[in-house]
């Protein structure tokens, strides 16, 4: 499995490879609308980071990172496609995403998730992090206009899951 490090100025086909994954995850194993998958995407900027997974020449994961605050790497967007579900993939996938973030110095990641994943990010040694608002680390104008908070109660949206907060140190 080759793994890719992408940034702005990493060739065109490792972005597509990106929303390959997504699109194959997110959109046709998950229903959820391709419109609301890529609708809160930003232009790609100076800080853009993502871990791309490539086997046999076919994109199989991916995932997005950011440095929300100051000591703080957030893991997003993260996706295999159904074929390779299962199968290691993922953990790989996050491996390759802390070892960025750790090479940044920063030992503290967080990843926003279905709630569906939380028993899968606990395996890889996150803890849940109850009453959050994972929306704190989604959105820039949250955060400012918020602090952490601490009341958070889970609620499923009309695609049939809550968004939970995940976290772990790393070394």
């Amino acid at each position: 499995m080759e793994v890719y490090r992408v940034t702005k100025n990493s060739p065109k086909w490792l972005f597509a490879a990106y929303d390959y994954a997504r699109t194959d995850a997110f959109v046709f194993g998950q229903d959820i609308p391709i419109t609301l998958e890529y609708a809160s995407d930003n232009p790609i900027d100076d800080e853009y980071k993502a871990v791309v997974l490539i086997h046999d020449n076919k994109p199989v994961a991916g995932c997005k990172i950011t440095f929300p605050f100051e000591g703080v790497g957030k893991i997003g967007r993260v996706c295999v496609i159904r074929e390779y579900q299962k199968k290691g993939v993922g953990s790989k996938l996050i491996e390759e995403a802390e070892k960025w973030i750790n090479e940044a110095g920063i030992f503290r990641v967080v990843i926003n998730s279905q709630d569906r994943a939380q028993k899968f990010y606990e395996k890889l040694g996150y803890e849940l992090v109850p009453q959050v608002d994972p929306r704190f680390y989604e959105d820039d104008s949250y955060a400012e206009e918020n602090s952490i908070p601490h009341d958070y109660i889970p609620q499923k949206n009309d695609l049939g899951f809550s968004c939970v907060l995940v976290e772990k140190k790393i070394s």
